[in-house]
């Protein structure tokens, strides 16, 4: 059973659609990112287009109160320790997140990780989104739909409240991550794709597929338009928008 604390935070994150749209801006963990280098412009753009929270490491969101509060809903970013969750509670966030990127199922230590961070969660009534994506030992995502649904059953067991992953590259193929996880699923953007038409494709898979929305980054920050690409899966996401209509959007 959800505490009242999730209860508030479910509401003021998912839509009376039962969907989300998150900008993923996490990416300066790893360094300066192009198309993130001012991240409060970044911030301004994205909720004036229509996003609906944008995820960012729990340690910059003090930078930015003024670009997020009473705009847009923020996800935090955190390691696996119960000072970042601490944080990130201190700074009212919507949610919080972790991130797995590697083989499927987890090592034990990994699987645990995760299980403490969502026991913490509940007992606090914060949202804990687990992104637990299969991945070669590069990094690179690995987009089979039985590992990318064992991922995903793998992380809502371990106590996820909404779980981040690959699309699998078709609405067939992802209807079948979404049937086997509890827990909304919300899809990674993955690299930057040169393809209009593709990026679209993508995020109208995941909503056709019974997918509660997207957390996406390069795709709309690398974009040459970023608020023109956020008005359009903004409208793909919450209004049902087609891919043709939305291409118009990008003209």
């Amino acid at each position: 059973m959800l505490s009242a604390g999730k209860v508030i935070r479910l509401k003021r994150f998912f839509k009376d659609d039962n969907r989300v749209f998150i900008v993923a801006l996490d990416h300066g963990a790893f360094g300066i990112t192009e198309g993130i280098e001012d991240l409060g412009k970044t911030i301004d753009t994205v909720a004036e287009a229509g996003a609906d929270a944008v995820m960012i490491n729990i340690g910059v969101v003090k930078n930015y109160y003024k670009e997020i509060a009473g705009r847009i809903a923020f996800v935090a970013t955190t390691e696996y320790n119960e000072k970042s969750l601490e944080e990130a509670l201190k700074v009212d966030a919507n949610a919080i997140k972790s991130t797995y990127f590697g083989k499927v199922p987890p090592d034990e230590d990994i699987k645990d990780q995760i299980r403490q961070v969502a026991l913490k969660c509940n007992e606090w009534g914060m949202l804990y989104m687990a992104e637990c994506v299969p991945a070669e030992p590069s990094g690179k995502f690995i987009f089979d739909v039985d590992l990318v649904r064992k991922a995903a059953r793998v992380a809502a067991e371990l106590g996820a409240d909404i779980v981040k992953t690959a699309y699998t590259g078709s609405p067939d193929g992802f209807r079948k991550v979404v049937e086997a996880c509890p827990v909304p699923i919300v899809i990674a953007g993955g690299p930057r794709m040169e393809s209009d038409k593709d990026n679209l494709k993508m995020v109208k898979g995941c909503i056709d597929a019974g997918g509660a929305g997207v957390a996406i980054g390069r795709n709309i920050w690398q974009y040459k338009e970023p608020a023109k690409i956020t008005e359009a899966f903004a409208k793909i996401i919450h209004d049902n928008m087609t891919v043709e209509e939305a291409l118009k959007i990008l003209k």
